[in-house]
């Protein structure tokens, strides 16, 4: 049980380590030291002015933290002692005080300990005081755990100096914090020093002054007050974690925290201070367990400067550096001495403010990108006011003489000592040069050093690559798959860089998978969301560095050149040649040890936990005589078997005492900043992999396998054969640099110096032994697999790699990145897809039906909820007692799909769907037209902004709605919105989103304007005020934490969360990022129920879950997980817009109230009457128990903690509490009244005065909100004008949104957000006119001003900080100065800087012009030149437009700058720099000519870039302009072939093959170029493709890419015989082709036959005798497909397999059922021939059931597998049956190719003939062309149906089969010979007539109309008066087959099944030693292969060529020898 002043404990998904904050932060000292109570009373102003920055709990009375820091008032506890105690305190600085936070209980113990440690160190107390309190304003959490305050002040016995002093009163609390604390017994040291003193606790920034009466006493003077107010994320009580701490108040996270304090600990081995009289172990640890970053990051700030030789301002340098390594403008000295502290210390890395003092230097410091405000004044009376805002200090603007901002990575420094503000160059420069720390870095050790002594020592040059390729046992030992070397591999080397995927993630969870997935697919990237913002890894690497120093780290606390004895890395991506430099390296006396972590395969799973322990053992060793440490697998083969690189980096084995192989068993010995730690490894290959290997502690990784595969690839020529093995390196290498950042950007880590070690990562499905021992600190919810389990998968995938398979042709794919059959289950799979298109599009429940049942099977085997079943009643409530559908779907909403991510058409679509059912659908970020959003059928009810993000403008939200801000999922920066502007930014889409058409688009990523839960909370208040009636809502993505941060954005008052799950997405990423980022919304959503209603906040928020929620079931699970609504994501795909778009509302609607029936149907059986009640009942789910092993091991128990038995009794109805905006205070209410008769239109003009605070936030905002409501986009009438003269400090977000009409001018300053959003207005602010400053050196606006400005103009007289129009598209704004990043992502408008610009200038800018006036001349190097040129100011127009800015500028402002550049233009226009976009540029020249931009071409939807993708790579761009064909774009620009047989009026003549193969092979690259690769290939799908599951994809990719020999290994893993379904199955492949939706499908059977004809006469098939034989005989009855496919198949298992067929010749169908122009019978008897040479008997003219007793054959052989066939024809027994010349097709067919094949056999024959073909299909047409070949008369083919429509129709849509008209061969030739297609159709036999002389003459027939009935159901009726006669001399039954033949069976006392088949499961009969296969185990739909007929859609070539057990099972990946399971355990042999 927690006591009352701690958190709750960690509980169901809660964690209390996951706590954020953010803060406003600020601080009031007087430079020279005086001392004035005014400061105090001046900070109080401060803190409260910054409450809004703060935040508080659900009692809204209590606050988050806050706290001030002073300087010891002497004289006033002077006073107090002497009056209340008669205690003299000694002399200022001679005595320490602090306040304690205690327990009345045990305050007396604790007191009396701390006193006892202080005599240890000579120190005495002097007196302990209560501190005075009250209480009385304090909210009731808050006073439900208040401490016992006590106050302590402590003096030396004996003098010692200050500098001493200090060090003691710092051991003292620290050993007191160690010792004194215990369970129950509250121990707190708020400071303790002797020079300051912090009053802090669990208030609001107004509450601390009255809690605290010390602070209201005039006697309390102080010379500096530091003042925090904080913002939690969680509203549990906190007194400790308030702020100031000891030395710092910080405002911001640190990122890499895990580590940090990780090497901090590791430190403690090699530290040492001579000087420190006290034993240094006894302040260890230096972080203290259980802190926040902020209490570890003053820990270590204490420590260093204590006890390291460093002052205050170095300490913070050390601990905050400058992004100094990519920064050219940086001094050296300093440059040098940043690179020096670099090898002393890991930057603690994030967004930070962090203001710090120890009562001598005050300052503050801002991380190295600028990512929290921090603004500052100094005034003439010599003091400084710094603070996270401006206007939070009263003063006259004639008294400041110098307003600024902190820059990124500067430091703002007082000296109250020497009486003096130290500038930051200055200051770093002093420090820079205090050592010769340049001298010092000659020393340094480089990777060119050891090369070098390398070279010198006479070693070799170049290593030995081993020899691999796709055939290398390495491969699937290592878990490499087709997919990651073609998918990631491939690219990174040919791109270097990642390839990109579409986002949802559908595959099982590693923990799921039945695929031994390496460890490193457990764990999952955190990343930054709300609290913490991401960073650019592309437009602002400037402040990203791969740079590392590895090996032996010196002693930090004595700064010496010791320090700088490492290896210096670039990075950490060895080369082969580089690690064997490692090896071997004797270099200045280091030298290196290899672990080999393979261990003997022999010794089983023990060796595997017995190698870990050994592991631990020989590091440990190594470390005291070796520098580098290399773990390598290389040894691993045929009989080692590797331990994972990451295992055996981080994971322990179950030893005792042993707490961390390597890593972590270092960091616990204390030895790990000894040694390097190098990875020699042959499974880390992607992006991913490497991360996890630095993520736990890994220094440099050498990917060998990877290079060695590539080398090998490039010789085989699949890769560049030019590149050499270095260059291979080289792109590899770039592409995972690249890829690092990317994964170290979205957690806002700017350097891998931190995030080494840092374990930014949860683990998904590893137990807790694992992760204790292994990967300690990582969360790990759901426990999981054990060290046994990843023990016998390493085996599993040993036993892949060497278990010998005949099968194993190829190198698996797993099906992990896309579907394919046999491979791992995927949500979005074909038989789910099918029937989904056709359930919604006919409204059809049955196809519904089957749509849930298959999706329910792929939630089984892929998702969390699948593991979850519904305690269900045992009699349900009737569906009449249950809330209606209409209900249910208002709860549903699509997910966010912009317009231009999708067509307009389908977005519409949509929106009109959701608002007909009441629901809600989603604009995403690009907006939408008027024309739509002021439909209330069109329009989306979600706005989704992030504010300027993709500008969707103020008057798209004015309806009442939701307004969304999107906090982006930060798997890449840009995600899917980068929009090339080429090709993607039509005219429509810049319309709407208010951009430049051709100018491509990229989304900035949020720390452009939310940097914190703060900014989150000003931009939900923006959006508030910018449309009161709008339900404010933020989207997260599911991670571990989520919970706590969605609580601080309800704090920070949002209405509506949806949390969203890693399968979720709609656009572009890198691989990386959607497969190892994100967790399943099932985490997300169950964890922030429970800490929603943990921290009663539940009742304020609706919550939606959003993923791939498909069915019922889903939606059940969200609701009682504790969603109030549901999001769907659509894939409503854009081709090319309306043309081919069919979409239709109404099929939504289809599919949404199907599922709210099922939804009901569910309700029903759990006795749940409404939707309400659902919500969050987790005791309605239980945990399934069967399932895999891995499965069952999952702990599925957190997530289905009840919310209400963590905090009972608290409301949870979301939505049912109102949050408190407090609109009625706001200054636009005045404002509003002011400007009423403008609005309204009686009064033109209004000018309005007013005065304005820092507390006014978002100011006009509601006063935009009523001019849009009546005039929407257009603002104000021309002629109507609003003007508005401000005076003082505006708060965030002046002026955001500002329509047009109203024209603000502020004389004062203004804080982050100014124009934000500008929709027209025009806003001037300039100083006030008593300011003494120069305006253009001093800041007047701050952060972030002008983002995704549409329209408008700004005039500001100053410099602007960072991020300045940022994403501004239209904007004209002219400033005085800007700080970094500015014009980033610009894409419109004009920019006019009149003075210094900061770093990274137009970075991403696409469109627009900026104009700089280069003072310096130095612009170009603060430029970012990759998207922009710079020219001279020249044109005449642009000329005009400078001088008229400058003249508006100069009437408007008064600007001196401005009138100096007017008076001098001529002279000065030289210094002009004119920064111009190249897109921008083009659109112009374009316009110029009047050439239209381009439009999306042909017809398909243009690809979305990643972010990095816009960063042109000319040489990649050349190659691609280069290739004869484009494969990408093959399936838009190339025909399909339709020539495949030979012409016609040729064929008819010759019984030859009918193909053209001469033809068809010449364009097979063509056509093989057309297909797409799709993630989900219908076309190997055995529910609507091909049954075999052939991975046809990939062999279309081979063949393009002229690989036939790899193009054979795929073909030939799946299918026996091509060679037969290359000629003559009828393709379901090409019918369910996704091509096949818009556009003729691929050419998918030629391409098969011609890589098999083409491996036959290149002489690469021949024979593969089995090495071993098993000594089992297994014969096969019948010698068709089904039996020539199982009897390849067992003989390659090793069995002697026998042949009995009771015709003349092998082959069965094959040979005298498919005509020989179809099918030669030479291809039949080659592949026979082969059989035989392998080792196959054949026995011929035996007929088993006849000749041979069934009986004896299954006594005789070990093993009867029938495959007969159904060789039972249908018959048709109308009047006339018994006449001759009526015979069954295959009686006509057969006899033909006997007599044609040199036997005496006579025949029907149709020479002459008059022919009739009763039955369709591939079966009839054979029957056509055979007739036509032997001279009939005449042919006439009957068809009972009626003649199909020349496209699908509605009821047949793909990828069902297509039931379309086709002309087959045969039907061609008839035409060509006859004049007419033979096909009669919807016609009925009667009657065959008699010629009386018993042979038919004429067939009787009447024709027959097909109509649906009442229930839908098709019924045939005969047509009145429509009787004919047909003329006939023969006719042809071709109806298909009932059946096998009985004796067989009847011998065996087979069991039939209702079909007469054999009945079989898993293909045994119930003899036990006797199988069946292919057709005579179910009936076949037709009489010969490929014949439609029966059910549509379903070609019994399916049947014939691919018998079940030996067609798609050979497809499973997970055992390729699936037919023998079925047959062979019978035999015995149970180890195949």
């Amino acid at each position: 049980m927690a006591e009352a002043w701690q958190g709750p404990p960690k509980q169901g998904l809660y964690d209390p380590q996951f706590e954020k904050e953010a803060c406003g932060v600020g601080f009031i000292a007087a430079i020279d030291g005086r001392r004035n109570h005014k400061i105090v009373r001046d900070a109080q102003r401060l803190a409260i002015c910054m409450n809004h920055r703060g935040a508080c709990a659900c009692d809204n009375d209590t606050g988050d933290g806050a706290g001030v820091l002073t300087a010891i008032p002497h004289d006033f506890y002077y006073a107090k002692l002497k009056d209340e105690q008669n205690v003299q305190l000694p002399a200022y600085g001679r005595y320490a005080t602090g306040i304690f936070f205690l327990d009345k209980l045990h305050h007396q113990e604790s007191e009396t300990s701390f006193a006892a440690v202080a005599e240890e160190l000579d120190l005495s107390v002097l007196a302990w005081r209560t501190v005075p309190t009250n209480n009385s304003s304090i909210g009731a959490v808050a006073k439900n755990s208040e401490p016992f305050m006590r106050q302590v002040f402590v003096t030396v016995k004996t003098p010692v100096p200050d500098e001493e002093l200090d060090r003691i009163f710092f051991v003292l609390r620290k050993r007191a914090s160690h010792r004194i604390p215990a369970p129950g017994k509250r121990f707190y040291i708020c400071s303790l020093s002797r020079r300051t003193v912090t009053y802090k606790g669990q208030l609001t920034s107004d509450q601390l002054w009255t809690y605290f009466p010390d602070l209201l006493d005039p006697l309390y003077d102080t010379y500096l007050a530091l003042v925090h107010t904080r913002f939690s994320t969680n509203t549990f009580p906190s007194w400790e974690r308030a702020h100031p701490l000891r030395m710092i108040a910080h405002n911001g996270e640190i990122n890499t925290l895990r580590g940090n304090v990780n090497f901090m600990k590791a430190r403690e081995g090699i530290m040492k201070n001579e000087e420190f009289d006290y034993n240094l172990k006894t302040v260890y640890p230096v972080v203290e367990p259980n802190l926040s970053d902020s209490g570890s990051l003053d820990c270590v700030l204490e420590f260093l400067v204590h006890a390291g030789n460093r002052k205050l301002p170095e300490a913070v340098m050390t601990m905050v550096p400058e992004a100094w390594q990519n920064d050219p403008t940086m001094p050296e000295e300093k440059r040098d001495y940043y690179h020096w502290a670099a090898c002393t210390m890991e930057p603690w890395d994030g967004p930070a403010l962090v203001s710090f003092t120890d009562g001598r230097f005050i300052g503050a410091i801002l991380d190295r990108n600028g990512l929290r405000p921090s603004r500052f004044y100094i005034t003439k009376d010599n003091m400084i006011v710094m603070a996270s805002e401006v206007g939070v200090y009263d003063i006259d603007p004639a008294d400041v003489v110098f307003k600024s901002r902190l820059k990124p990575g500067r430091m703002l420094l007082v000296d109250t000592e020497e009486k003096k503000m130290v500038q930051d160059v200055e200051l770093k420069l002093e420090i820079a040069t205090s050592r010769p720390h340049s001298e010092w870095l000659r020393e340094q050790i480089t990777m060119d050093d050891l090369r070098k002594a390398h070279l010198e020592a006479g070693r070799l040059a170049k290593p030995k690559y081993e020899p691999s390729g796709l055939s290398d046992k390495r491969l699937p030992l290592y878990g490499y798959s087709t997919e990651t070397i073609h998918l990631l591999l491939l690219p990174m080397i040919n791109n270097k860089k990642e390839a990109l995927g579409s986002m949802g993630n559908d595959v099982p969870l590693a923990c799921l998978s039945n695929f031994a997935p390496l460890i490193y697919e457990y764990f999952k990237q955190l990343f930054a969301q709300v609290t913490n913002p991401p960073i650019d890894p592309f437009r602002e690497k400037i402040v990203m560095s791969l740079q590392c120093p590895v090996g032996p780290e010196d002693n930090i606390l004595m700064p010496s050149s010791r320090q700088v004895h490492r290896l210096w890395l670039k990075h950490p991506v060895l080369s082969i040649a580089d690690l064997e430099v490692l090896k071997q390296t004797s270099h200045r006396q280091w030298s290196s040890h290899v672990i080999d972590i393979t261990f003997p395969a022999s010794e089983g799973v023990p060796g595997f936990l017995k190698k870990l322990q050994s592991i631990c053992d020989e590091a440990d060793e190594a470390s005291k005589g070796h520098q580098i440490i290399i773990l390598s697998d290389r040894l691993a083969g045929k009989d080692r078997v590797p331990v994972s690189s990451v295992l055996a980096l981080g994971a322990p084995p179950t030893a005792v005492n042993v707490t961390g192989a390597i890593h972590h068993h270092l960091i616990e010995s204390r030895f790990r900043m000894k040694v390097a730690l190098v990875v020699e490894s042959a499974e880390a290959r992607e992006v991913h992999h490497i991360c996890v290997l630095l993520g736990y502690g890994a220094d440099a990784i050498c990917p060998y396998l990877a290079l060695e595969l590539a080398s090998s690839l490039r010789d085989q020529g699949i890769l560049d054969t030019t590149l050499s093995d270095e260059a291979i390196y080289q792109n590899y290498a770039q592409a995972m640099q690249t890829g690092i950042r990317k994964v170290m950007a979205k957690m806002g880590i700017s350097t891998l110096q931190s995030y080494k070690g840092a374990q930014i990562f949860e683990a998904v499905g590893l137990a807790e032994d694992v992760i204790d021992k292994a990967f300690r600190g990582t969360p790990s919810r759901l426990g999981g697999v054990n060290l046994e389990m990843l023990a016998l998968e390493a085996f599993e995938r040993h036993r892949n790699a060497y278990r010998p398979s005949p099968d194993s042709l190829i190198l698996r794919d797993t099906g992990k990145y896309h579907w394919r059959a046999g491979g791992e289950k995927h949500l979005n799979e074909p038989a789910s897809i099918a029937a989904l298109q056709e359930s919604a599009v006919n409204k059809n429940k049955t196809a519904y039906e089957m749509f849930r049942e298959s999706t329910m099977e792929s939630i089984r085997h892929c998702m969390l909820r699948g593991h979850l079943d519904l305690r269900t009643l045992d009699q349900p409530l009737s569906l009449d007692e249950i809330e209606p559908a209409s209900e249910i779907v208002k709860r549903f909403a699509t997910g966010a799909m912009s317009f231009g991510s999708i067509s307009l058409e389908a977005h519409q679509t949509l929106a009109i769907a959701m608002n007909k059912v009441g629901g809600k659908s989603n604009t995403g970020e690009g907006g939408e037209d008027p024309e739509r959003y002021l439909d209330e059928h069109k329009r989306s009810a979600i706005k989704q902004v992030a504010s300027g993000r993709f500008e969707s403008p103020p008057p798209t939200w004015l309806t009442r709605t939701t307004c969304r801000s999107r906090w982006r999922r930060a798997r890449s920066p840009a995600k899917v919105a980068n929009f090339p502007g080429t090709y993607k930014v039509t005219t429509d889409i810049a319309k709407t989103r208010h951009s430049v058409p051709g100018v491509g688009l990229i989304s900035p990523p949020p720390h452009h304007d939310i940097y914190s839960i703060e900014d989150l909370a000003e931009l939900i208040y923006d959006l508030k005020c910018a449309n009161p009636m709008a339900r404010i809502s933020v989207k997260l993505v599911s991670e571990v934490g989520v919970g706590v941060v969605a609580s601080g954005v309800a704090k920070g008052k949002a209405e509506h969360i949806v949390v969203s799950g890693h399968d979720g997405g709609t656009g572009a990423s890198s691989w990386t990022g959607i497969k190892n980022a994100g967790l399943p919304w099932e985490l997300g959503i169950a964890e922030t129920h429970q800490v929603l209603v943990l921290n009663n906040l539940r009742s304020r928020i609706v919550l939606q879950a959003d993923g791939n929620i498909r069915t019922g079931f889903d939606v059940v699970v969200a609701a009682l997980l504790g969603a109030d609504e549901i999001g769907f994501q659509y894939g409503a795909a854009d081709r090319d817009g309306l043309k081919k778009f069919t979409g239709q509302p109404e099929h939504v609607i289809n599919y949404l109230f199907m599922l709210a029936e099922e939804v009901r149907e569910y309700m029903a059986k759990l006795g749940i009457r409404t939707f309400q009640e659902l919500i969050g009942r987790t005791d309605m789910l239980k945990v399934i128990e069967n399932g895999t092993q891995k499965a069952r091991m999952l702990n599925l128990n957190l997530i289905l903690q009840n919310a209400l038995h963590m905090r009972p009794g608290v409301n949870i109805k979301g939505g049912s509490e109102a949050q408190d905006f407090q609109l009625d205070q706001r200054l636009d209410n005045i404002l509003i009244e002011k400007a009423k008769p403008v609005i309204d239109g009686t009064q033109k003009t209004v000018d309005i005065e007013m005065k304005i605070c820092n507390e006014d936030r978002a100011f006009t905002c509601t006063l935009s909100y009523h001019i849009s409501c009546k005039y929407q986009e257009d603002g104000l009438p021309e002629g109507s004008h609003i003007n508005i003269r401000l005076t003082g400090s505006a708060g965030q977000s002046f002026c955001a949104f500002l329509a047009k009409g109203i024209t603000v001018t502020l004389a004062g300053d203004a804080n982050d957000y100014v124009g934000k959003g500008l929709s027209g207005g025009i806003i001037v602010i300039y100083p006030p006119k008593s300011s003494p400053f120069e305006s253009h050196l001093n800041v007047i606006a701050g952060n972030v001003c002008l983002y995704g400005a549409t329209t408008g103009r700004a005039y500001m007289r100053g410099i602007a900080s960072e991020r300045f129009a940022v994403r501004n598209s239209g904007a004209i704004a002219v400033v005085e100065g800007v700080g970094d990043h500015g014009c980033e992502y610009m894409t419109g408008g004009v920019v006019l800087i009149l003075g210094l610009t900061g770093r990274n200038f137009a970075a991403g800018m696409s469109g627009g012009i900026a104009y700089v006036w280069d003072i310096d001349g130095k612009f170009s190097m603060r430029c970012n030149p990759e998207m922009v040129e710079l020219c001279k100011l020249e044109d005449k127009e642009d000329v005009d437009l400078v001088k008229q800015l400058l003249k508006e500028f100069h009437e408007l402002t008064e600007s001196l700058v401005a009138e100096q550049l007017i008076n001098e233009f001529d002279v000065r226009r030289k210094e002009f720099v004119k920064v111009f976009p190249y897109e921008y540029q083009r659109v112009l020249k374009q316009k110029a000519v009047e050439v239209p931009v381009n439009q999306p071409v042909q017809n398909h939807e243009p690809k979305i870039q990643d972010i990095e993708d816009t960063v042109s790579d000319a040489a990649a761009e050349q190659k691609k302009a280069d290739r004869a064909l484009d494969k990408l774009r093959g399936f838009m620009k190339y025909p399909r072939e339709t020539g495949v047989y030979r012409p016609a009026e040729k064929r008819l003549k010759d019984w030859d093959e009918i193909y053209n193969f001469s033809h068809v092979r010449k364009g097979l690259r063509v056509q093989a170029a057309r297909c797409m690769d799709c993630g989900v290939p219908f076309c190997q799908s055995n529910s609507h493709g091909c049954p075999l599951g052939n991975i046809i994809p990939k062999w279309n990719l081979l063949v393009f890419q002229n690989q036939w020999r790899q193009a054979l290994s795929q073909l030939l893993q799946t299918n026996n015989f091509p060679e037969f379904t290359g000629r003559v199955c009828p393709a379901p492949c090409e019918g369910a082709c996704v091509l096949g939706i818009s556009e003729p499908s691929v050419t998918i059977k030629n391409i098969e036959c011609a890589i098999i004809d083409h491996a036959f006469e290149n002489g690469w098939i021949v024979p593969q005798v089995p090495a071993v034989r098993t000594g089992k005989r297994v014969a096969v009855v019948g010698s068709g497909p089904a039996g020539m496919a199982c009897a390849s198949q067992l003989n390659k298992a090793g069995h002697s397999v026998t042949v009995f067929e009771r015709n003349d010749r092998i082959g069965g169908l094959l040979q005298y059922g498919i005509p020989t122009m179809k099918l030669s019978k030479a291809v039949v008897q080659r592949r026979v021939d082969l059989m035989a040479a392998e080792g196959i008997a054949f026995k011929t003219n035996v007929n088993v059931g006849k000749d041979i007793s069934a009986k004896e054959l299954s006594e005789e052989y070990d093993a009867v597998v029938l495959t007969t066939g159904a060789t039972w024809p249908r018959d048709l027994p109308l009047p006339g049956r018994q006449l001759g010349g009526i015979h069954f097709a295959m009686e006509f067919l057969e006899g033909w190719q006997k007599k044609q094949l040199g036997a005496n056999h006579e025949g029907p024959h149709a020479k002459d003939k008059h022919v009739i073909i009763i039955g369709g299909g591939d079966t009839g047409c054979d029957c056509i062309a055979t007739s036509l070949r032997q001279g009939a008369a005449s042919i006439t083919t009957f068809e009972i149906l009626p003649e199909p429509s020349l496209k699908r129709t509605p009821d047949n849509p793909w990828p069902q089969w297509p039931r379309v008209f086709r002309v087959d061969y045969g039907h061609e030739e008839v035409k060509v010979r006859y004049g007419s297609d033979p096909r009669v159709f919807s016609i009925m036999t009667q009657e065959f007539l008699d010629n009386g002389k018993g042979h038919v003459e004429g067939v009787k027939t009447v024709n027959v109309e097909w109509k649906k009935d009442d229930t839908g159901r098709w019924q045939m009726n005969q047509v009145p008066n429509s009787e004919k006669v047909f003329k006939a001399d023969l006719v042809l039954l071709a109806m298909g087959f009932l059946g096998p033949e009985r004796a067989i069976g009847d011998q065996l006392e087979l069991t039939l099944d209702a079909r007469s088949n054999f009945s079989t499961t898993d293909y045994k009969t119930n003899v036990p030693n006797v199988f069946a296969a292919g057709d005579c185990r179910r009936r076949p739909v037709s009489g010969s292969v490929g014949h439609i007929g029966g059910s549509p859609g379903r070609p019994s070539g399916r049947r014939v060529l691919a018998p079940d057990p030996f067609g798609p099972a050979w497809a499973r990946w997970d055992n390729p020898t699936e037919p023998a399971r079925h047959i062979l355990p019978r035999l015995g042999d149970r180890q195949l």
